[in-house]
């Protein structure tokens, strides 16, 4: 794209320019068709200051790379063609430039005259544009002022390139670097700190496009089917989400507490084994064993975690629509749900309460053109009620039988029920009159002889069970699910069941939802909890919490503490044998001034026991890439989501003292510092995030903020930034550094910003190109990340290659250096090398191919040397 540059000359005065130099360099084009190829790369069709000229100039371009001659006719054929011979001033105009010129010698000087006049007339439109910017009095100064230094060092990307070099002069060269080898003072580049790797690479050259690939997420991921909430209420599969590219979903934060966020990354990662993990709430969901799961301990992946562990799920859901539907509408679906009968010629329902009876009625009619049949059920006295036609016959279609269908509901039987998807999207109270009358029909309320309460539903159809729980759940109550054997008509039958037994979540139902037509047993359960001292024997906080309070304590006697915090009692507070209640745990972190204990204690997050682990098979499965928490939730279960090339640069500013430019398009700066110190320290990063640092972390981790202190790494966490800024802030770190940069780390390829005018194939492979290019101009090596296609996971070998890197061949071609990352515990958790890394070498310009081994702690996200011999390990 050519920019535009508007001049206003002060004081009348003509900006800087060199017609006989413009002149002379068409006209040696003109008369010599090889002399373009002398200015083609450092001569630009805006540089010059004619538009005559430039359209001349943009022809000859265009036949040079056609193959076709620049000469006089078939430029003046080429404008004609294109209707521009008029506007450049005729053949007489070209006929000019060709009787001007002599010779096309001294066209290389000829345009660096051109090429200086260009950059001083940016110079004068930069310093416009920036008198313009000092009048913007709306703008913040720190916005003005970092846009004004974009417009000064956007006018030093105009480089020409260094040409040819004598080969005497590259010999001096490069045989004082053979010596200083030979007396094995170097390597060739710079060393990564992995000696393997160094071994076949000679260390990483200057100038050189280094790739280094592998899948996204490794292997994180859901089932297609798992499903999530989204911000409006509604509920889509990770399948759907994909397909859509976007969604507003939850999220939790570090303070525990949930919020909604946008997911950046949507990917698809093929068909793999994945494992159901069951809760003891009986809630479910599918990953494979490298999914990440929350405990108390951090994030941990499924083949890490073992039956009777506690991993975090939503305490609550706070999610409620704005659709609304009319209350008769309601109460006809949570009754006809419950106890209606929808396959049938006509809907019918069946209950034996009076009250409900005639709400059902009542609700028919106000629908409108109906009409109710009253029946008996069966030859039985329980009554049963037809809807039919006010209009018609009693059976066949009705206003009420089409709404039905349009729910996707009628015709389903009692197994097949389900919530029908707008209700999700519902407002708070109409969701709750929903629920309120669909436990009036298979609902109960109910103090035991022992006088524990207890509320509970019961259905055939599971997926309605989920469905209810999951709604439950958006007003704060836990309930349980279960597979019991129930009584129906004289036999035992298979039923889900969801029990609210916490006298929390019983206050909350009955104040927000209640039960129609089963208020006197509500009042007793009310009047039962009343006066019962709240006791929970489920919601509790893991027992590994005490250990963060054993550090928080700092030396205090249990008992003085729990005195302190006025704990009656405070001999025995069962300090490391039970899991304390939130209860607990806010009085002692308040006696503590502790505010991550107090967020833990107030939290959002329900901490449930894993019960069952097992295979299901093979299935497709997604993963999202959230930016920030890095985590979401699904199936009402929390889930999770680069170290390799982190640890390039780590080594390299160690070793170099050089400075290294990190530009991360996926993960903040705050939490690209995070994973350095956590591999630093050796600490696992979920601690420090939350702040879970015991007493014998903090020498460690002072220790690795001293030394990363000391590191000279360069963060830039802008969002799709462009190639082009990229550049301009290298070069600025360059010259602030005292022109050393040793490498440039860039997180990752496919996020990068294009121009928008070319599919997203054309812009990745001018993307590397420009890659390639700022890698020789600031003679540093540049490391991009990118991702692979998911064509690897249909092989049974998963070793990627390098047909699999994604969207572009150019990838392949403009890198001198293409790495790929394996690690088989991924795909194979029994495989006997767990805990190795393969750095697949795939393509070496200037040297081997191969495979490198290398140790990785996952906990960390750190690459070690694998130990060898007497080699002890780097890192």
């Amino acid at each position: 794209m050519v920019q535009e540059f508007s001049f206003q000359p002060a004081n009348d005065r003509i900006p800087p320019q060199n017609l006989e130099a413009e002149e002379s360099i068409l006209g040696g084009i003109l008369l010599d068709p090889e002399a373009i190829t002398r200015v083609l790369d450092i001569l630009k069709t805006e540089m010059f200051y004619s538009s005559a000229h430039q359209e001349i100039y943009r022809a000859c371009v265009a036949l040079h790379q056609q193959g076709s001659p620049t000469d006089l006719m078939s430029v003046t054929t080429w404008l004609i063609d294109r209707e521009f011979l008029d506007k450049v001033g005729g053949q007489s105009k070209l006929v000019q430039l060709v009787d001007r010129t002599v010779s096309a010698v001294n066209i290389d000087q000829y345009a660096q005259l051109v090429i200086d006049k260009y950059l001083r007339r940016r110079l004068i439109s930069a310093g416009h544009q920036i008198s313009h910017l000092g009048h913007e009095t709306s703008k913040e100064l720190e916005k003005i002022l970092d846009e004004a230094e974009q417009k000064v060092f956007s006018i030093t990307q105009v480089r020409p390139n260094q040409g040819l070099v004598p080969t005497s002069d590259i010999l001096t060269k490069t045989f004082s670097e053979i010596e200083e080898r030979s007396a094995g003072m170097a390597l060739p580049g710079l060393a990564s700190g992995f000696y393997d790797l160094d071994g076949k690479t000679q260390g990483f050259q200057r100038s050189d496009l280094i790739i280094v690939a592998g899948r996204p997420s490794m292997g994180k991921c859901l089932a297609h089917d798992a499903e999530l909430v989204l911000a409006d209420g509604s509920i889509s599969t990770i399948a759907e989400i994909y397909q859509n590219r976007q969604a507003q979903l939850l999220t939790l934060n570090d303070n525990w507490k949930f919020s909604i966020t946008e997911p950046s990354a949507f990917v698809d990662d093929g068909i793999k084994p994945v494992f159901r993990v069951t809760t003891r709430l009986g809630r479910t969901v599918e990953t494979t064993l490298s999914h990440p799961y929350l405990t108390l301990d951090g994030w941990l992946p499924l083949a890490h975690v073992k039956v009777g562990d506690r991993i975090a799920v939503p305490r609550i859901i706070d999610v409620f629509g704005t659709q609304t539907l009319r209350a008769c509408e309601i109460k006809l679906l949570g009754y006809l749900i419950g106890d209606g009968c929808l396959t049938k010629g006509s809907p019918e329902f069946t209950n034996i309460n009076p009250l409900i009876q005639a709400d059902f009625v009542e609700a028919v009619s106000e629908l409108g053109d109906l009409r109710v049949q009253k029946t008996d059920s069966n030859g039985t006295r329980t009554p049963s009620f037809r809807i039919a036609s006010a209009s018609g016959g009693g059976h066949g279609s009705n206003a009420l039988t089409n709404w039905l269908r349009t729910l996707n509901l009628y015709g389903k039987s009692a197994h097949e029920k389900t919530i029908p998807e707008p209700i999700f999207q519902l407002t708070r109270s109409h969701i709750a009159l929903f629920l309120n009358r669909l436990f009036a029909t298979d609902g109960w309320a109910s103090v035991l002889a022992s006088g524990q309460s207890q509320l509970g539903y019961a259905t055939v159809s599971e997926k309605l069970a989920r469905q209810i729980q999951h709604l439950l759940l958006r007003f704060g109550i836990i309930a349980r699910l279960k597979l019991r054997r129930v009584k129906y008509q004289g036999e035992r039958r298979l039923a889900w069941q969801l029990d609210i037994t916490d006298a929390r979540s019983i206050q909350t139902f009955i104040t927000e939802i209640g039960i129609f037509g089963k208020e006197a047993a509500l009042l007793q359960v009310e009047a039962a909890i009343a006066v019962r001292k709240y006791q929970t024997n489920r919601d509790l906080i893991p027992i590994e919490v005490w250990q963060q309070l054993e550090v928080a304590r700092q030396g205090e006697p249990w008992s003085q503490l729990a005195q302190r915090a006025g704990i009656a009692g405070s001999s025995n507070i069962h300090v490391g044998k039970r899991a304390p209640t939130r209860d607990r745990l806010m009085t002692l972190a308040t006696a503590l001034q502790h505010p991550q204990l107090q967020e833990l204690a107030d939290s959002d997050v329900y901490w449930d026991e894993i019960v069952s682990i097992e295979s299901v098979g093979e299935k497709q499965v997604y993963d999202l890439t959230i930016p920030t928490t890095h985590n979401f939730v699904a199936n009402d279960i929390c889930v999770h989501n680069t170290a390799f090339c982190l640890g390039l640069g780590r080594n390299i500013a160690a070793q170099y003292k050089l400075p290294v430019a990190v530009f991360s398009l996926e993960m903040s700066k705050e939490q690209i510092v995070q994973r350095l110190l956590a591999s630093e320290a050796r600490i696992e990063s979920g601690r420090l995030r939350s702040g879970r640092i015991a007493q014998h972390d903090w020498e460690p981790l002072s220790n690795a903020i001293g030394q990363l202190s000391n590191l000279r790494i360069f963060i830039d966490d802008t969002p799709n930034i462009s190639v082009v800024e990229m550049r301009s802030r290298a070069r600025k770190l360059q010259a602030e550094q005292g022109g050393a940069l040793g490498m440039i780390l860039i997180d990752y390829l496919q996020l990068m910003e294009g121009n928008g005018s070319e599919n997203r194939v054309q812009e990745l492979s001018r993307i590397t190109r420009a890659l390639k290019g700022l890698a020789r101009e600031l003679n540093v090596p540049v490391i991009a990340l990118s991702q692979l296609s998911r064509s690897v996971e249909a092989r049974a070998d998963k070793r990627p290659m390098m047909s699999d890197l994604r969207e572009s061949g150019s990838i392949e071609q403009d890198a001198d250096l293409v790495m790929m990352l394996y690690r088989d515990e991924y795909y194979n958790p029994d495989t006997p090398d767990r805990g190795i890394a393969e750095v697949l070498i795939t393509k070496h310009r200037n040297g081997p191919t191969g495979t490198i081994k290398l140790l990785f702690e996952p906990q960390f996200t750190k690459f070690l040397n694998l130990a060898v011999s007497n080699r002890s390990t780097y890192e």
